[in-house]
C-alpha cells in the first residue's frame, strides 16, 4: 500500500470515529432543548454558539472525510450529496453553487472537485462564489468578481507537478490535489485575473508510444 493511500484511509477513519460523538452531543442539545421549560423553550445564547460551533465541525469533517479519504474507481458520489455537503461547508463569504443537476459522477471525480475548492478557497481571501459545471469532456470551476491571490508555488505544483519548498498544514490541499489528479489519471489547467478564476480538470492525454 502507498503512503497517499494509507494517508487517505487515516484521514477516513479520523473523521468517521469523530462524526459519532459529535453527532451523540448534537443529539443531546436537543434533548435539552425539549425538555426545557416553555417560558425558556427558546435557546440562549450558549447554546446556539454551542449548537452553530458543533453543526459547523460536522460540517468540516464530511468534507474532509470525502475530499482526504480515498477513492476507489468504482465508487461514485451522489450528486445530491456534493450539493449537501458543499453547501453545509462553505457559507458566508465563500460559497459553492453546483450548475450540473441529477447526476452522480465517479467517486475519484467528486474528489478532485473538493480538493480543488478547497485550494480555490485558500487563493481567494475576500471570498467569492465558485461555479462547478460538469461535461463530458471537462469540469470547471470558476470565480468572478473577487479579488484573488493564488499562491503561485503551490498552484505551479498542481498543475506542473513542481516541488513545492515548505508544504505547511494549511496548504496541504494542494499536495493531495497534485496526488489526486496523478491517480486518477486527470490534469488540471489554472487561470488567474485580478477578480476571478477558471480551473478545468480533464483526463490526462495518453503519453506517445
Amino acid at each position: 500500500m502507498s503512503a497517499p493511500d494509507l494517508g487517505a484511509l487515516v484521514a477516513a477513519r479520523l473523521c468517521h470515529d469523530l462524526i459519532s460523538p459529535l453527532g451523540a452531543i448534537r443529539n443531546g442539545l436537543e434533548l435539552l432543548q425539549m425538555s426545557a421549560p416553555v417560558a425558556t423553550a427558546e435557546p440562549g445564547p450558549e447554546i446556539a454558539l454551542i449548537s452553530d460551533s458543533l453543526e459547523t465541525a460536522l460540517a468540516k469533517l464530511r468534507y474532509y472525510r470525502l475530499a482526504f479519504g480515498p477513492a476507489d474507481a468504482q465508487s461514485r458520489q451522489a450528486f445530491g450529496e456534493a450539493v449537501q455537503v458543499t453547501a453545509a461547508m462553505f457559507t458566508g463569504r465563500f460559497t459553492v453553487a453546483w450548475e450540473t443537476r441529477g447526476l452522480d459522477m465517479p467517486r475519484a471525480t467528486a474528489r478532485l472537485i473538493y480538493l480543488a475548492i478547497l485550494c480555490l478557497e485558500k487563493s481567494l481571501p475576500m471570498g467569492g462564489l465558485v461555479r462547478v459545471s460538469m461535461a463530458e469532456d471537462a469540469t470547471r470551476l470558476t470565480v468572478e468578481g473577487r479579488r484573488t491571490a493564488p499562491p503561485s508555488e503551490l498552484w505551479a505544483h498542481v498543475t506542473d507537478g513542481r516541488p513545492i519548498a515548505d508544504l505547511r498544514p494549511d496548504s496541504v490541499q494542494f499536495a493531495l490535489l497534485r496526488q489526486a489528479l496523478d491517480a486518477a489519471g486527470h490534469r488540471l489547467v489554472a487561470d488567474f485575473t485580478e477578480t476571478g478564476a477558471a480551473l478545468r480538470l480533464t483526463e490526462a492525454s495518453p503519453l506517445p508510444a
